[in-house]
């Protein structure tokens, strides 16, 4: 990507137009919704998760009519009866799914056409039984390769709009229903992690639909650099979540510059924000405030502490690309952990804008309430370091691994080196931040210029420099 190598120091009435991040002069629709620039997770698109939905949608509607929809799943059978026996969710549960409907009501002729129902009705869900119906499908099956911002993410383009309706607001909020949510994530994960997830991974069909070999795929760069073998079943890979987790080929993304000067990115990652000046506290789920450093710590105020003052950048990952995370400096590991948190809830209010209706404006927001795993490092010329791996929607699995690289509170440091692995996510988009301390480090043109560089495509590379330590900036 173009990068200088310089440093410098609750939703209300939509409009019937169609939402789009960007300036009304590209107002996304049904017709131009795809294909996207690989790289570029952008799932707030109403309209490229539509062309995800109502083909599954009305997939199901078929199936159901001429009697071969496959029962519940035990753990979604499960889901929907604590659903409809606690009169409270399955409230919040319908009206979510009644105001998702409602919404798209309002959206131009042309495009209320195209999200018809077969029966002629303007839905974005049939009902009650069609959400958990919808929902089976998802987890039954492995995330296909589209040419849709819903690629890897069935779950949050079924979601997309009704999450942030102001019923799926409290929803996704709610800890005891994501106690229960969580179980139906659960079960996906389990079977993503088994041979029958293989089905878009079969060496003997390719270009079967949605698969993840096909030479669409390659085109996106889904196996570009990463360890694979085409004459093996899978690729190499003995489930989809081990697909998901494929690391690069040996050397592909060296560490770049001087470890004792210089902090790396230890993700692959797409820029998105910058702050520097960082909050302790704040009202972070308010509009154009957006971090605080209490709450990205789940309230451990100690180590929030170290970095008030400091800068802050956040980059995010898409569901094609490397999702494992490396030591970004060589040093101490003096505190790490995973943060409980939320899975589909999103910003209050952030329908309030064009481009914000759902998913990426939330990523800052989501560094405050999502699961989250916490790692601080000490480096002995740039000070403490953050990194902060959080959650979206379906990737609500945050492991660090090994356990080594675990460390509770009062534990003994443990040394670092940088590039050394020490966790992943499992299958989905997601999104990190870097903590810098105040006075220590300069950070990357692109970095500081995060914006700027949202619509690159290609993320910027594991190992590349992002920040180097105050007066080093010529060395």
């Amino acid at each position: 990507m173009n990068q200088s190598n310089k440093k410098t120091s609750k939703p209300k009435k939509p409009p019937a137009e169609a939402r789009v991040g960007g300036d009304d002069s590209n107002l996304l629709t049904l017709d131009n919704a795809g294909p996207i620039q690989m790289g570029f997770w952008v799932p707030n698109r109403v309209w490229a998760t539509a062309k995800f939905l109502v083909p599954l949608r009305d997939f199901i509607a078929a199936k159901k009519k001429d009697g071969t929809l496959a029962p519940l799943t035990p753990v979604m059978k499960d889901f929907k009866t604590w659903v409809t026996t606690h009169s409270v969710y399955r409230m919040w549960v319908t009206s979510m799914i009644d105001q998702a409907n409602a919404f798209v009501l309002t959206l131009d002729e042309k495009t209320r056409e195209k999200i018809k129902n077969k029966d002629g009705d303007v839905l974005w869900i049939d009902g009650y039984d069609s959400f958990f119906e919808i929902l089976n499908e998802i987890i039954t099956t492995s995330p296909a390769f589209n040419d849709t911002e819903m690629v890897g993410t069935p779950m949050n383009g079924f979601l997309a709009v009704s999450m942030a309706t102001e019923a799926g607001l409290a929803l996704f909020h709610d800890t005891t229903f994501n106690l229960q949510f969580k179980k139906v994530l659960d079960a996906w994960n389990t079977f993503l992690k088994t041979s029958d997830s293989l089905d878009k991974l079969d060496i003997k069909y390719p270009e079967k639909e949605g698969s993840w070999i096909s030479k669409a795929a390659k085109r996106a760069g889904v196996w570009h650099q990463m360890v694979h073998d085409p004459n093996e079943p899978g690729y190499g890979y003995n489930s989809w979540n081990s697909f998901f987790l494929r690391p690069f080929v040996p050397n592909a993304r060296p560490f770049k510059g001087k470890p004792l000067i210089n902090i790396n990115i230890g993700c692959e990652t797409t820029p998105w924000q910058y702050e520097d000046d960082v909050k302790f506290e704040t009202d972070f789920w308010i509009k154009d405030v957006n971090y605080s450093l209490l709450d990205l710590f789940g309230g451990q105020r100690q180590w929030a502490k170290l970095f008030e003052g400091g800068q802050v950048y956040q980059g995010f990952l898409s569901a094609t690309h490397y999702h494992r995370w490396n030591a970004p400096l060589d040093g101490f590991l003096v505190r790490s952990w995973v943060e409980p948190g939320t899975y589909f809830a999103q910003r209050p209010g952030q329908g309030e804008d064009k481009g914000t209706w759902e998913g990426t404006e939330s990523q800052p927001y989501l560094g405050h309430v999502a699961a989250r795993a916490i790692f601080i490092f000490k480096h002995e010329t740039c000070g403490y370091i953050a990194l902060i791996c959080i959650g979206m929607v379906e990737v609500s699995t945050c492991v660090i691994e090994p356990s080594i690289f675990i460390v509770n509170e009062g534990a003994e440091p443990v040394p670092i080196i940088r590039g050394t692995e020490i966790g992943h996510f499992e299958f989905g988009g997601s999104t990190h931040m870097m903590i810098f301390q105040r006075d220590r480090v300069t950070l990357e043109k692109w970095a500081v210029n995060a914006k700027r560089h949202r619509r690159d495509p290609k993320p910027t590379k594991m190992g590349s420099i992002i920040a180097t330590a105050i007066g080093h900036e010529e060395d």
